[in-house]
């Protein structure tokens, strides 16, 4: 491509020369040209430098055209090739994964004929004890695994139950009953003798009592006064709070299982 290129600059390049050198010749041969004569050849320069602008012009496009075709050509063939690569990618994965289950086929295929062999091997065993003694049997049975036996423990919650009652009505005392003395102011004579008054007293010493008397307050009687209170509702408890041990379930402690 770039000899394509450097081939049309040359090409052009030497019409461009070849077309001086003949107007050189034009001009040497007429030293007493006229004025339009030396117009005539000026514009035919400027027409020839025209045509060679636009030929290099034409020329540089076809170079990007073949560049740009090239460019496009070379993009397809990377996109073939990344898709041939995945292509062959996507085969060897099918490959191995048909490897993979060949390879899981061929195993369970020995699996299979092992446990056939454990098998017969076990059968064969069997019919062998069969034959022993009463003492082999026994002897054989003692070898074996003894059975695990659950022991269960009971798993507990606690439930706390309230107080239950209800409410009365009770009478609640303010002061309690009491009995007030009661006093009043007599003559008491020195014999013992209680009189109201002097003049009572006088006729009690005429009669022949000569002691004297003395006047003090004298218990006459009591006065009961009931208590004071009210009445107001009060909480009587009929059970008191308790707390309840409740079964949920069973675990063994030794495996671990439940019921």
């Amino acid at each position: 491509m770039k000899w394509f290129k450097e081939h049309k600059k040359a090409a052009s390049i030497g019409l461009f020369l070849l077309v001086l050198i003949l107007i050189g010749c034009g001009v040497a041969f007429s030293d007493s040209g006229n004025g339009s004569d030396q117009k005539e050849q000026e514009a035919s320069v400027t027409d020839t430098k025209k045509e060679t602008a636009e030929e290099e012009k034409s020329s540089d496009a076809e170079v990007k055209k073949e560049d740009a075709a090239k460019e496009e050509v070379s993009e397809e063939k990377k996109e073939t090739k990344e898709e041939a690569k995945k292509e062959e990618k996507t085969e060897k994965k099918d490959d191995t994964k048909k490897t993979s289950t060949a390879s899981a086929t061929a195993t369970t295929k020995k699996d299979e004929a092992k446990t056939s062999s454990n098998k017969s091997s076990s059968n064969s065993s069997t019919k062998k004890t069969e034959t022993k003694s009463n003492g082999s049997s026994s002897s054989s049975s003692s070898q074996s695994k003894p059975q695990h036996t659950h022991t269960w423990v009971a798993q507990t919650k606690s439930v706390y139950h309230e107080a239950t009652g209800h409410y009365e009505n009770k009478w609640v005392e303010d002061s309690a009953a009491w009995d007030e003395d009661v006093y009043a102011t007599k003559v008491i004579c020195n014999c013992g003798a209680v009189f109201d008054s002097v003049d009572a007293w006088g006729q009690h010493s005429a009669e022949g009592c000569y002691q004297g008397y003395y006047v003090d307050d004298v218990k006459t009687g009591t006065i009961h006064h009931e208590a004071t209170g009210h009445n107001e509702q009060k909480w009587v408890q009929d059970s008191a709070a308790w707390t309840e041990t409740v079964t949920t379930g069973y675990k063994c402690s030794g495996c671990g299982a439940t019921k």
